[in-house]
This record gives C-alpha cells, sequence and structure tokens, in this order.
C-alpha cells in the first residue's frame, strides 16, 4: 500500500473492522492529524454513485456532537473517508474500565442525541449507533462517528441489511425491515441501560438471544443497579420507550429524549460539572511523537528529481527530455495553451444562457427566535441568485418569483447566437427552532435532484448569514 491517500500521509494502522480500515494520517497542508477510512468500493456502478451521493451527505453534517469528515477520496476501486481526529478515547474503551456516573451518562446520550437529530435531518439512518463509535474527547464530551453503513432513510430506499454490531440491532433490524430513525433511538436506548447498569440488554452467555430481542423485555434497570444508585424515573421510562419492540411506540424524534436528559442534568449537583473528562482520562490513548511525520527540507519535497535518465517506455523518456527544459520556455509553453483553453472557454459561456426558475421560498422561524433584520423571503431568494451569478456568466429568471424587470443579467455586452441550457428549478427553506435554523435548497435540472442544507445560528452576524447561505447554494454544483 502506498504512504499516501490524495495528499494525506499514512502514519499506522488504528484499527480493522468489518467495514473497513481506519489510518492515522497527516495534512501536510493544515498541519493536522486526520483519521482516514478505507472502503472497498461495490461492484455495480449504481451502488458506488449511492455509495459516493451517501459519503458526500454525511459529510455535510456540520456540528461538534459528529466527526467531521474532511474530505471524500475516490479511486477506481476505493473509498477514503478523511475525518477529523480525535484524541481520547471511545465509549468501549471506557467502559470496559469504569462504571460511569449519572452525569457523564447523560452527558453521553446527550451529545449521542443532539448528533442523530442532525441526522434526522438530512434524513440519514446511521445503523451502528453503539459504544466504539461514540469517541469521547480531551474536554470530556461525546462525538458520534462512523456513519459508513448509514443510509437515506424513506419505505422507497429500504433494503433487507444488519448493523456491524449486535448491540446495535433493533428488533426490525434482525428482522430485515425497512428502517428509519427510530432503529437509531432503540441503539441509543440500549447504550443507555448500558451505561447504567453495565450489561447489554438482550445478550445472554456473552451473546445476542434474538428472541429476548424480538420479543421481550429487559430485565428492569431497578433489578439491577445498586440500591445505592439513585435513578430518576423520568429517565427510566424514557429508556424503557426507546427500547419498544413495536418502533410504532417509541418516539419518533429525539427530542423527548433530550427534554429529560435535560432536566436530570439540571438537577445534579454543580460538583458533577465535566465529570466525563475526569473519568475517562485515564483511559485516553497516548500520543506519540512519532504520529507526527519529521519535517524534511521543502526543496526535496516539493522540487526533488531523479537525475537519472529513466529506463523505459518512449513517453518516459519523452518526458523526461521535456522536464529538462528550461523553466522559462516551460512556462511560456503552458501560458500560451491555458490561454487557447481559456478562450475556447470563455466563448462557449459567454453564448450560454442559463434558465432559472424558483418556487415561493418556505419560511417558519419560532416567536421568540429573533434573526438579523435584512433576513425575509426576498432576501433568501436575492442571495441564492447572486451566488447562481457568481457560477453563471448569463441568468435568466423564469417565472414570477424572484423576477426583475429585465430579468436577463449579461456581464459582458448581449451575447451572440446564444444557447440556452436546461431550465434549472430551485426550492428554498428556512425553519428555525430551539435556538437554531436550518437553510435548505434543492436544485432539479434534467430529472436529476439535488440537496444541501447548513445550520445556522440566530446570533450570528448578517455578513455569516450572507456566506452561508452563498456556500450552501455552490455547494449543489460540487
Amino acid at each position: 500500500m502506498d504512504s499516501y491517500v490524495g495528499p494525506y500521509r499514512i502514519l499506522r494502522l488504528i484499527n480493522r473492522g468489518g467495514q473497513g480500515s481506519v489510518y492515522l494520517g497527516y495534512d501536510k497542508r493544515l498541519h493536522r492529524k486526520v483519521a482516514i477510512k478505507i472502503y472497498a468500493l461495490p461492484p455495480t456502478r449504481a451502488t458506488r454513485r449511492q455509495l459516493l451521493r451517501e459519503a458526500r451527505l454525511v459529510a455535510s453534517i456540520q456540528s461538534p456532537k459528529v466527526v467531521q469528515i474532511h474530505d471524500v477520496i475516490e479511486s477506481s476501486s476505493h473509498l477514503a473517508l478523511v475525518m477529523e481526529y480525535v484524541s481520547g478515547c471511545n465509549l468501549e474503551e471506557f467502559l470496559a474500565g469504569v462504571r460511569p456516573s449519572l452525569a457523564s451518562v447523560v452527558t453521553i446520550a446527550a451529545d449521542v442525541a443532539g448528533a442523530l437529530a442532525l441526522a434526522r435531518q438530512k434524513r440519514i439512518v446511521h445503523g451502528d449507533v453503539k459504544a466504539a463509535n461514540v469517541l469521547i474527547t480531551e474536554a470530556g464530551r461525546a462525538k458520534l462517528t462512523d456513519f459508513g453503513i448509514s443510509r437515506i432513510s424513506g419505505a422507497g430506499r429500504a433494503s433487507r441489511w444488519l448493523a456491524g454490531s449486535f448491540s446495535a440491532l433493533s428488533p426490525e433490524q434482525y428482522l430485515g425491515q425497512p428502517l428509519d430513525e427510530r432503529a437509531d433511538l432503540f441503539a441509543l436506548g440500549a447504550l443507555l441501560y448500558r451505561m447504567l447498569c453495565g450489561e447489554q440488554p438482550f445478550f445472554r452467555d456473552g451473546g445476542l438471544d434474538p428472541e429476548w430481542l424480538v420479543k421481550r423485555p429487559p430485565r428492569p434497570l431497578q433489578e439491577i443497579v445498586s440500591a445505592e444508585v439513585e435513578l430518576p424515573e423520568q429517565l427510566v421510562n424514557m429508556i424503557n420507550a426507546l427500547m419498544e419492540k413495536n418502533p410504532q411506540r417509541r418516539p419518533s424524534t429525539t427530542r423527548p429524549l433530550r427534554q429529560v436528559l435535560h432536566k436530570v442534568l439540571r438537577s445534579l449537583p454543580l460538583a458533577s460539572g465535566n465529570s466525563l473528562a475526569r473519568e475517562a482520562r485515564p483511559h485516553f490513548r497516548r500520543e506519540s511523537p512519532e504520529d507526527i511525520p519529521p519535517l524534511i527540507p521543502k526543496a526535496l519535497g516539493q522540487q526533488g528529481r531523479s537525475a537519472l535518465p529513466p529506463a523505459g517506455t518512449r513517453s518516459a523518456r519523452l518526458w523526461y527530455r521535456l522536464k529538462q527544459v528550461r523553466w522559462p520556455t516551460r512556462v511560456a509553453a503552458a501560458v500560451t495553451l491555458l490561454a487557447l483553453i481559456a478562450a475556447a472557454l470563455g466563448i462557449a459561456v459567454h453564448n450560454t444562457v442559463t434558465p432559472v426558475r424558483f418556487a415561493a421560498p418556505q419560511t417558519s422561524v419560532d416567536q421568540d427566535i429573533e434573526l438579523p433584520s435584512e433576513i425575509s423571503r426576498a432576501w433568501l431568494i436575492e442571495e441564492v441568485k447572486r451566488a447562481l451569478r457568481r457560477r453563471f456568466t448569463h441568468l435568466e429568471i423564469q417565472g414570477t418569483v424572484g423576477a426583475e424587470p429585465k430579468t436577463v443579467y449579461y456581464s459582458g455586452g448581449e451575447p451572440e447566437n446564444w444557447r440556452e441550457s436546461p431550465e434549472q428549478a430551485f426550492e428554498v427553506a428556512l425553519r428555525c427552532i430551539e435556538g437554531l435554523c436550518v437553510f435548505a435548497i434543492s436544485r432539479e435540472q434534467a430529472g436529476e435532484r439535488f440537496h444541501q442544507q447548513s445550520v445556522l445560528f440566530p446570533d450570528m452576524s448578517f455578513q455569516q448569514w450572507r456566506d452561508i447561505v452563498h456556500d450552501t447554494t455552490l455547494a449543489l454544483y460540487y
């Protein structure tokens, strides 16, 4: 195996699992460590495209509760997800040596529930919410990782599949039924149960008991947990609700769970604050100085070339001779070639008009949320148009939404013999609830539909709102 994946240098293997291998890598451009998970691509083209779409969708989740994906690199046979490297330990390692306090359990559950809430906004089912996929940071917070087997929820896209761990299975998963976000809530309930009592709810003799999982309720927590430990009744009731066999009887979102967790957290003594960092610190993995590549002279890494002529094909020898040409000659030839290419592209772009149609924007803002005064439905459309003009030279606005007295915009005079590209239809929505806003935009063209969304906060500056709207719009084309 090469020691590089794209621009990322591989340092060592972190973990090898059924879904792929995880390596510690180093990004020399930003001078930071990264985690790189490598998957073998499926054999068919359609499933490859689906996997890439899901990888890009997961990468769009931006939250401190989720391990961030920095890059997606594809080759003919493999896919690499370049992720945020989280120092600390995973929850499996933590639970192997410690029975966490109630404050730590609630902190972990609240962070994981928040991560699942964001995944639900993008209709993502994680499918493997287990202790090994929850990372505990040095700051004493939890991050959910490994969406590698996640899929878009919905009956039309569901299929028979199993999670990577028996501890994360829901009854419907085991039975091969279509899944939605409630399967993740079941797994989170089982994880909460284990953190509180130290036992897997549906395991017997060290393994999963399928009949217990599908038909029988787990042992009551009060029978397992020591009598000296006070279990909040509302938390126990919520865990039981999460582990209902019938998905229809479970909560449909994480909101009721998060409300219970916040109430429990507020009832705990202030001295229990940040207990997770204190309890987990003895189990943090040791960081080695060898995990940072040694510095070498830049000239060798960037400009160093072999001084020996190649013994190989005619094309290799021709390339070698070209490299011997002096830099001024090389630069002049490159500039000439680029000018010819730019001229051809300029003619094509100059003579193309892009028809655009907007649906009426959908907005929903809670009464207690105060947004920057400039934000409105009309402003959203205008900023999307402004972003589109950065990509297309000529826009023609079709329909009434977003139209202006002159609806064709030219940056360099009236084009001659102009052509129309296929019409692009846009839908824009802004929803604000519980102190955060979600901006969503979709584009449909030639029968294909693309979707992007971003999270904003009401107290962001007007310029930050504008930048996020622009970036999210342009991300539809990446």
